[in-house]
């Protein structure tokens, strides 16, 4: 017969191997979450030092201190207390006029503490609440990753990090695909530089209150940039520096190929500071340098007047475009959207969100400037390579799973679409595609690809000619489920990237 000490130490061992289990899921979750939330040290201090004021006397204060020899700061407070009428040291009088501008409201990334919660954006659980992971099988110390859902806007402040990750691989996959081009033809086009330029204070910092002025500033920006012997890059706009707090002290920062004069440009610019960071040493990543100067930069918006916007003729440029913008096309995935009836190209607007819609033509954004090789009407897509592919735990080599919480005992296989751009100098793109269809079913026939095509010819480039692969293997053809089930759930994460990082 057993006694009430069997059954007593039957139930200590029960509940110890309970806890046993509870602990190993919270030190699981535990580095799950961290892997996840991992980002780069500025991003706390963009989310969380305080922010100097960007608003500044605009262009008539500016206009008129010049006219009356007076400082600006004393016009602005003059007018702000009902002052319209000044005198220059010669007696003449002028008069303020206020005119209308688009004034651009600038922030910082991650400040807007709504949005989070407005995009659902976050750590993915399953409906009793439990955590959805990637894992290597069997070994979390090697790799253990929570998943989430992003609303990829550097104005979030749960998405800007892993956001500007993105736009900086963006910025590179550009930047060697010129480069690449470039090399094909012969031209040596060099290392990317870092350079950054300060304009004369009091000048940026009146010029960048207003759309059109803004404008014109970072265009002559960049034919200076060019003048002097860059070849192509973008600018990416700092309104603040870092010190005990962000400081209002408005920059330029450039990431472009070429030599550049900056004698020259000095003697052109006076008052203006152009230097190179890190002069002596090249850029070991074009991405997380690029990544970092998303980190921090300022996003601008302007409100547009709602009888300003043509609501029917946007309607229809969504249904046909190209009716506003002359080079815009369908996208494969509304292709894809046709096959199964749904989509703009059937008319359908499901799938649209009326109220981001809505704000998109509500309120004007300030972009990124991209010029000279990189520029937008510079180089033309030719199409994709695409690949199915699976992807492994780089310490072990196994294929990583995905739990749906910590009482899967199996997962699934992670499995992704990825399609890589083959693109070519927007010159070249007659001959380019001319000669592709010419050749496509011969290359099928010897099992040559897009990407095959474009390393073999020289005015196309593929992005696996260029950018660092890594170790996930590659299936020989399509997965058992439809390409669209991948494709949206991919969308869902990524947004509209090709490459999934």
């Amino acid at each position: 017969m057993k006694t009430l000490d069997y059954f007593d130490s039957v139930a200590e061992q029960r509940r110890l191997l309970y806890l046993d289990k509870e602990f190993e899921r919270f030190y699981k979750e535990g580095l799950a979450e961290q892997a996840a939330l991992r980002q780069h040290p500025v991003v706390w201090y963009v989310l969380n030092l305080p922010v100097d004021s960007t608003l500044y006397p605009a262009i008539e204060y500016l206009k008129l201190a010049i006219d009356t020899g007076r400082p600006l700061q004393e016009v602005y407070d003059q007018v702000q207390e009902g002052k319209r009428t000044f005198y220059d040291s010669k007696g003449n009088v002028h008069f303020f006029r206020h005119e209308y501008h688009e004034y651009i409201h600038w922030c910082m990334p991650g400040h807007d503490a709504n949005r989070p919660k407005e995009k659902h954006c976050g750590f993915i659980r399953t409906k009793t609440g439990e955590l959805v992971y990637s894992q290597c099988p069997g070994h979390p110390d090697h790799y253990i990753k929570g998943k989430r859902m992003h609303c990829w806007s550097l104005h979030c402040p749960e998405c800007m990090n892993d956001t500007a990750l993105r736009n900086g691989k963006k910025q590179e996959k550009k930047l060697l695909a010129f480069k690449t081009l470039c090399a094909k033809k012969g031209v040596d086009v060099g290392e990317v530089g870092h350079w950054v330029i300060s304009p004369p204070q009091e000048m940026v910092k009146v010029l960048m209150q207003t759309t059109d002025e803004y404008s014109q500033l970072v265009q002559y920006i960049e034919s200076s940039l060019k003048d002097i012997g860059a070849l192509s890059g973008f600018t990416i706009f700092h309104p603040w520096r870092m010190k005990d707090r962000w400081v209002f002290s408005p920059h330029f920062h450039n990431l472009c190929y070429g030599h550049l004069d900056t004698d020259r440009f000095r003697r052109e610019n006076p008052g203006w500071i152009i230097k190179k960071v890190h002069p002596h040493q090249k850029i070991r990543s074009i991405s997380q340098t690029a990544a970092y100067l998303y980190t921090h930069m300022g996003l601008g918006i302007t409100e547009v007047d709602p009888d300003d916007v043509d609501w029917d003729l946007d309607v229809l440029d969504y249904l046909i475009p190209g009716i506003k913008s002359p080079n815009a096309k369908y996208s494969e995935k509304d292709y894809d959207d046709e096959y199964y009836k749904k989509g703009r190209r059937v008319g359908d607007f499901s799938n649209i969100d009326w109220d981001d819609w809505t704000m998109d033509r509500l309120v004007k954004k300030i972009r990124i400037r991209q010029w000279g090789g990189i520029a937008r009407n510079k180089m033309k897509l030719i199409g994709y390579h695409r690949q199915y592919k699976m992807r492994v735990c780089t310490e072990c080599g196994q294929i990583l799973r995905t739990y749906e919480g910590f009482n899967d005992p199996i997962g699934n296989y992670v499995r992704y679409i990825q399609d890589n751009p083959i693109v070519c100098f927007a010159h070249d793109y007659d001959v380019a595609i001319t000669a592709y269809l010419k050749y496509k079913d011969k290359l099928k026939e010897v099992g040559l690809n897009l990407s095959d095509f474009a390393s073999i010819v020289p005015f196309a480039v593929s992005t696996l000619e260029f950018m660092p692969q890594n170790a996930d293997i590659v299936v020989d053809g399509p997965f058992s489920e439809p390409d669209e089930y991948f494709i949206a759930r991919q969308r869902a994460a990524y947004g509209t990237d090709d490459i999934v990082s």
